[in-house]
Formats: C-alpha cells, sequence, structure tokens
C-alpha cells in the first residue's frame, strides 16, 4: 500500500506553503483530473479552509468528498483487479494546523510547523483507490520574502518533515518528506511559483517526486483563479491538472485574535 501500487490520490505528496500565516480567511474550492502513465484516469473535486488565529497559528481543513475513477487494462492486470474497474470512491478529508514558531523581521527567514492528519474517510481499499486508514504529516517550514526595486515580490520556501501511514495488516510505513518553492510576483495581481516535492520511503514504490507549475489572478481583491500542472515521476508517474476559485474572506476569529501580516506589496 504505497503510492507506487496505488491510485492517484491515495498517498499524495503535500503541496508547500509558506511558513507566515496570511490575515484572511482562504476558502477554496476546485476540481482536479490526473493521468496514469498507463493510462488510468481519476476526477474529483475539491476543497480547502484555512482560518487564522492571529499572526501565529492556522487551522486547516481539506480534501475532497469523492473520485471517480478508471484503470487501463495494463493496471487492471498488474493490480489484479478483476472485480471492479472503474467506480466513484469515497476519498480522503485532512485536517491540520500550522504554527509560526520565529519571525525575526523582514530581514530574516520564518520558520513555522505544520501537522496534517488524514482521516479514515477515504474507501474502496480493494481496488487500491485509498488506503482506510490514518496517516500523518509532521514537518517544519522555512521561507523568506523578498521585494526588488522594481516591485517585484520573490518568495523561497523548502521544508523537511515526517510522514507516516497505516498498511492495515502490514502495519505502518514512513518517509522523510521534502519541499521547495520558487513564488515570482511581477505584477500586483499575477503570482507564478514552481515547486519540486516528494517522499523517501524505505519500502518499494514509496518514493514519488513531482514537478508542479502554478499560476493565479486576483481579479478582486476577494477572488482568485488558480492553475496548476503536476508532473510525477519515479515511483507514482502521473500528469495532474488542477483548477481552484480562491476566495478571501474576513477572519473568523477577529475579535480574539489580532494579526500582523507581512507588509502588503509596495510598502516599506
Amino acid at each position: 500500500m504505497n503510492p507506487g501500487t496505488m491510485g492517484a490520490n491515495a498517498l499524495p505528496t503535500f503541496q508547500l506553503e509558506p511558513p507566515w500565516v496570511e490575515d484572511y480567511t482562504l476558502l477554496q474550492v476546485g476540481a482536479a483530473t490526473q493521468w496514469g502513465w498507463k493510462g488510468d484516469h481519476s476526477l474529483l473535486p475539491t476543497f480547502r479552509l484555512i482560518t487564522p488565529f492571529g499572526k501565529w497559528a492556522e487551522a486547516i481543513f481539506e480534501g475532497a468528498p469523492f473520485e471517480g475513477w478508471w484503470a487501463s487494462p495494463e493496471t487492471r492486470e498488474e493490480w489484479k483487479l478483476t472485480t471492479r474497474t472503474e467506480g466513484i470512491a469515497k476519498a480522503d478529508i485532512r485536517f491540520g494546523f500550522k504554527v509560526l514558531l520565529a519571525d525575526g523581521g523582514d530581514g530574516l527567514p520564518k520558520l513555522a510547523f505544520r501537522g496534517i492528519t488524514k482521516a479514515t474517510t477515504g474507501k474502496d481499499v480493494e481496488s487500491r483507490r485509498f488506503v482506510d486508514g490514518p496517516a500523518y504529516l509532521l514537518e517544519v517550514l522555512l521561507g523568506q520574502r523578498m521585494r526588488s526595486d522594481h516591485g517585484v515580490i520573490i518568495d523561497l520556501c523548502t521544508s523537511v518533515g515526517y510522514w507516516i501511514w497505516q498498511q492495515q495488516e502490514t502495519g505502518q510505513n514512513d518517509a522523510v518528506h521534502w519541499a521547495a518553492a520558487l513564488t515570482v510576483q511581477p505584477r500586483e495581481r499575477l503570482t507564478l511559483a514552481i515547486e519540486a516535492r516528494g517522499y523517501i520511503g524505505w519500502q518499494r514504490n514509496d518514493k514519488p517526486i513531482v514537478v508542479a507549475l502554478r499560476a493565479g489572478w486576483l481579479f478582486a481583491d476577494f477572488f482568485e483563479l488558480g492553475a496548476t500542472m503536476n508532473v510525477g515521476f519515479v515511483d507514482a508517474p502521473r500528469l495532474e491538472g488542477r483548477l481552484d476559485l480562491r476566495f478571501r474572506l474576513p477572519s473568523l476569529v477577529p475579535l480574539l485574535f489580532k494579526n500582523d501580516p507581512l507588509p502588503p506589496p509596495g510598502s516599506n
């Protein structure tokens, strides 16, 4: 029960995020579709909710309600799928938090800790769609925001952590999860990013690598349209496309926690 022998959304890598906490609530809805190198195909709606608690912490709630999937003849034979070769499966829900550990000011990198738990909502383990067991990500985030003399914003971020998942009767597998990303904002409303991430386990078929290209356009102060292309290599080769609607809403707890976000673009 490792990524190389499971469906595209069973044991994914985790997108890197900066260590600092934004001063708005993020509500994101979208869709993702994956094409495997052997001709497999899957599609699922996605959601994400991130709520800040002041400058130092945020709550994370994300996942998908279901996944539609189809297995190619090559995959059916390799995985011995004799009963079902396509269908709709319950997908995974994840929840977690991020805590800002160190903030030395604009001239120094910021350090944070992120923890995410995968619930047991994902089903259809017989068809190798999801791991019917809990999983946990514990990682440290490091990042720095810089501004050029021409007003271009550049974010450099990296992370390293521990990714653990249950494999039913075979016990537990764990891996070192890593990521690095470069994000550039050449214009006030345009954001471009490139990211590499993956994890390294100690068993077979558990060392996926993903390279991601992302673009986002802020149509209004409260609404951004984002597009992502992910390319998977090594143990889980596949192509993924994502389209997300991101809504920047007021903080849900402004009276309890006062935020102190990074200076807005163009400020001194």
